[in-house]
């Protein structure tokens, strides 16, 4: 996607054609080894696992088969998220997971007729559909696709792909250190509380799944900055850093905000489990880690987008370690909060205080122009807070008590940011200006 939308940027055909087929030559060379991994493995399975795979190799080669499609389809996504059409593909995931894992599944369990080989078959058929769906797409709106070709791969490009992708891999292999190890730490150092590790779950869930969801702002800007990048065009890319920041500071304060003052609550109300509430103070603990976290984001991006990748990925790295180390240290004498601690506090310094540091070193941008940057959305977040804090006090016993004061709390959201961002005013001024235009010009009918 970096390459791929640098070149769409530069309006450099020929490159953009090496990124394709290098590309294309890589996944096709990954898709054949996972096919001869399959392939062994409906001979290695059985023989060491006999009591469970024996009997399912149509299982084994299904899947297997499943993967094949999906790496076979990785150049046309990208192809498509390099001109931003993220929408596509995913539109097609959500669609091809709700028929086929939701619905089909639904439907077989429902007739008893739910196996392994229908799961398997059901899994290729999602597979397929969206690699399908990915590659027409894909064909009919980028000219490059449709000139692929894996065996004009470009020797240089492969270097730069794979160091790329190096990188990558080791900021989302950190990010599983950093995110997925908790419960393994919880498990190991506290056996004879199984229980824990259910009890700091559910109490990082919210936090966590906000944390993605509001984080696809900052993903899918990537191939624009790239783009933006190669064209040279500083003041966009710095414009576009700028709103996205704001844009992820809002959305950020509103949902983080919310989690704190109703998220515990909820989950009292949702589980009815005597140790719930200590999830909710777990949950008040991570919150304003990933809070900082998010903010770091479009930065993120941005840095993707320029190609600028050692210091962040020393640094998510560096972050992993202190996580997990913090954890274990802390896990002994204070329990599932001292995992929660292990958690929060890396995330708020690396974030927080080392990355604007490491903007500094790869674009220059200060650390008080980053903070600077999202100052006005932490004081409207600040402000919001202030304002629904007494939230807390309410007792919730209904959902229907839920959701009303979640409505409140979302239109108190909403005049804040009526009242606090001119623009949102000035945007809606005009559209209301321009639907009155049109509707003054528009043709009386016929009596």
């Amino acid at each position: 996607m970096k390459y791929g939308a640098g070149a769409e940027g530069r309006g450099d055909a020929g490159d953009l054609a090496n990124v394709m087929n290098t590309s294309a030559a890589i996944f096709t060379c990954l898709a054949a080894t996972a096919l001869l991994t399959t392939l062994a493995l409906t001979r290695v399975l059985p023989h060491f696992f006999p009591t469970i795979a024996s009997g399912h190799t149509f299982t084994i080669v299904t899947l297997g088969a499943a993967m094949v499609f999906e790496l076979g389809s990785r150049p046309f996504v990208a192809a498509l998220r390099m001109r931003s059409m993220h929408w596509i593909h995913d539109t097609a995931e959500i669609c091809t997971y709700s028929v086929f894992k939701l619905g089909l599944v639904v439907y077989f369990a429902y007739r008893r007729e739910l196996s392994y080989e229908v799961l398997a078959l059901l899994t290729l058929g999602e597979t397929s559909t969206r690699a399908a769906v990915s590659a027409f797409a894909a064909l009919y709106i980028s000219p490059a696709v449709r000139q692929l070709n894996p065996l004009r791969a470009d020797r240089a490009m492969v270097r730069k792909l794979v160091t790329m992708g190096a990188a990558v891999t080791l900021i989302m292999v950190a990010d599983v250190v950093r995110f997925q190890l908790d419960a393994g730490v919880i498990g190991y150092l506290l056996p004879e509380s199984p229980i824990s590790i259910s009890i700091f779950g559910v109490g990082t869930r919210l936090a966590s799944v906000s944390f993605m969801a509001i984080g696809t702002i900052a993903a899918v800007l990537m191939p624009r900055f790239s783009g933006l990048a190669e064209s040279g065009d500083k003041k966009s890319n710095v414009d576009l850093l700028r709103i996205s920041s704001f844009v992820t500071g809002l959305v950020a304060s509103f949902v983080l905000v919310n989690i704190a003052v109703l998220g515990p609550q909820f989950l009292v109300l949702w589980l009815h489990k005597p140790w719930v509430t200590t999830s909710g103070q777990i949950l008040l603990i991570v919150v304003p880690g990933y809070y900082i976290a998010l903010l770091s984001g479009p930065s993120s991006a941005f840095l993707l987008g320029r190609g600028k990748l050692r210091g962040l990925t020393i640094l998510t790295v560096a972050e992993a370690i202190t996580n997990l180390g913090l954890s274990v240290v802390l896990v002994k004498p204070l329990g599932v909060f001292g995992v929660a601690l292990g958690t929060a506090i890396p995330l708020a310094f690396f974030r927080g205080v080392a990355f604007p540091l490491l903007l500094k070193d790869d674009l220059g941008l200060t650390p008080g122009a980053y903070y600077r940057m999202h100052a006005r959305a932490v004081r409207l977040g600040l402000t919001y807070l202030a304002l629904v804090s007494g939230l807390v006090f309410v007792p919730i016993s209904t959902y229907r008590v839920f959701f009303l004061l979640a409505l409140g709390s979302a239109a108190v959201f909403a005049a804040l940011l009526m009242t606090g961002v001119p623009e949102l005013q000035a945007a809606i001024v005009r559209r209301a200006g321009q639907r009155l235009r049109r509707t003054a010009v528009a043709p009386t009918p016929e009596p």
